[in-house]
């Protein structure tokens, strides 16, 4: 299966989202240039990583409060995306 670049990522880093490296359970990583996939420092490897947050359903309104983003950065433009929750569908802007 071929690979497929990233086109956006979001403005906090995986660690952030409660995402681990699923190979050592650390939480060293960065985005990885890859679609669905992190960048572990410590496996020095992209992995899938766990699903953090995105686990399950996400209070919004509350992760707003405690300071978690879910905006995004399109990294062909650089601009930031604002997630909005409309019509409960998320939508970027």
């Amino acid at each position: 299966m071929k690979k497929k670049k990233r086109t956006w990522i979001y403005i906090l880093p995986p660690a952030a989202y409660d995402i681990e490296c699923d190979r050592c359970k650390g939480s060293n990583l960065a985005w990885s240039e890859w679609a669905h996939k992190i960048w572990c420092f410590d496996c020095e490897k992209d992995t899938p990583g766990t699903d953090g947050i995105f686990d399950g359903p996400i209070p919004y309104e509350i992760t707003k409060m405690i300071g978690i983003s879910f905006d995004r950065i399109d990294l062909k433009t650089g601009k930031r995306l604002c997630m909005q929750v409309e019509n409960g569908k998320s939508v970027w802007r």
